[in-house]
């Protein structure tokens, strides 16, 4: 968004507080039917925790759409040259082109801006900080596949692994993909999702009726050994497609799939390559030993942590 709230030096901020208790207050409401119904769920002490957080996260994101709406002010700019470059737009946050963008000929209004920055901010870092630990992980426990990321960057940066990665070098780190689409397998970070019927279908033997709400079990769906060989193992080369041309294109979908799929995947998958990329370069892995006790609020995480050892290549 172009604005630093320095979250990780402050991990007690008002902000980070209160995306804990909306996450958990979500997550709760998700498991408990009744909770769910609204009038049941004003008479609970919740509703007032769970109001009151909203009010720090919707002002967090106000106050991040007036500090860079000044910046474009003083800086003059009101709209992007038509038909600009690529590298002009890139200069720019991402907040930058909400702000400057036109629907119909009108320009995005602040509660629909707001609305944007919400979705990126809260649905965009839990998710991508839980891939890259459990990428982080996996590659811990197998020693070749880690040296075989490390030859990748090698050989994409001719050996001078100091140079900043480009977007042209990211789309040729294909091997790293192919890991980290295997981590999103085993470990994906909304491992359920929910979609509601509009219409009446059929799924497999079952009729599904329209309005029904329908829950999409990912992380059991992706060790389905009818959909994955031995579908426990961590196996980076089942995803490469040229040796595996013949998989279903929808036996992993931990972006989900389809109209409602997730907006921020490509963004999420180069944020988890610069970074599981650069620890590679510089730390060895080595497992700790510890396996992750798994749970779940709205996105998948480890009751005891994820566990690594970091050993520096430079020593």
């Amino acid at each position: 968004m172009g604005v630093p709230i320095n979250a990780q030096e402050n991990s007690d901020s008002k902000y980070v507080k209160a995306l804990e208790e909306v996450t958990k207050i979500v997550a709760w409401k998700m498991r408990n039917p009744i909770i769910a119904v609204d009038f049941v769920f004003k008479l609970t002490p919740y509703k007032k925790i769970y109001e009151e957080a909203l009010k720090v996260l919707h002002a967090q994101s106000r106050e991040i759409i007036e500090i860079r709406r000044k910046v474009l002010k003083n800086d003059n700019i009101t709209r992007f040259p038509e038909n600009a470059e690529f590298d002009v737009r890139n200069k720019h946050a991402f907040l930058d082109q909400i702000l400057l963008s036109e629907i119909d000929g009108e320009k995005i209004d602040d509660e629909g801006a707001r609305q944007e920055v919400d979705t990126f901010m809260f649905a965009g870092h839990d998710t991508t900080a839980a891939a890259i630990s459990f990428t982080l992980y996996c590659i811990s426990e197998y020693d070749n596949i880690q040296e075989k990321i490390l030859e990748e960057q090698k050989k994409i940066f001719d050996n001078d692994l100091n140079k900043k990665p480009t977007y042209r070098d990211l789309k040729q780190m294909k091997y790293l993909e192919m890991v980290i689409k295997e981590s999103l397998r085993l470990f994906p970070p909304v491992p359920i999702i929910g979609r509601f019927i509009t219409e009446d279908c059929d799924l497999g033997d079952i009729h599904v009726k329209k309005n029904t709400s329908v829950n999409i079990n990912i992380f059991h769906m992706h060790r389905h050994p009818e959909l994955h060989e031995n579908p426990n193992k961590f196996c980076p080369e089942r995803f490469d497609m040229s040796s595996a041309p013949s998989q279903n294109t929808f036996s992993s979908i931990p972006f989900s799939a389809g109209p409602r799929n997730c907006i921020g995947q490509k963004f999420a998958m180069m944020e988890i390559k610069i970074t599981v990329a650069e620890i590679v370069k510089n730390f060895k892995l080595l497992p700790a030993n510890i396996q992750p006790v798994l749970c779940a609020d709205l996105v998948l995480k480890s009751d005891n942590g994820v566990h690594v050892h970091l050993t520096s290549r430079h020593c």
